[in-house]
Parts: C-alpha cells; structure tokens; sequence
C-alpha cells in the first residue's frame, strides 16, 4: 500500500482516538489498519474474535 494522507473530521477523530486507545495502538495505526481491512475485506469465517472491528462478534446467534 502507498504512504497517502488522509483527512479526518474532528468528531471521527476523537471516534478512532477511542478505539485505538480501546486496542492499545495509536490512532494513526488504527486508521491504516482500518483501511487495510476495507481494502483487503475481512474473511468472516476465518477472522479471530480479537481481529474483528469493535462491537463485532463472531457467534451465531441473532
């Protein structure tokens, strides 16, 4: 993947902040790892709980 800048708005900013200090990474990582998932898609079937994004579960049931 190409070093690019991205832009975040403010109240996205504070969003990602969160959840990389949820993970224990840093924002700027999480966001290149939020768009490596959207580029590459993430398998379901193969993904571990802990690789799925927040608030995503790998159960069954609904």
């Amino acid at each position: 993947m190409n070093d690019s800048t991205v832009s975040v708005p403010s109240e996205q900013y504070e969003r990602l902040t969160a959840l990389a200090a949820a993970r224990g990474v840093t924002p700027e990582a999480q966001l290149a790892r939020l768009i490596d998932d959207a580029y590459e898609g993430l398998d379901a079937d193969d993904a571990a709980t802990e690789s799925l994004p927040l608030g995503v579960c790998d159960t069954d049931d609904e």
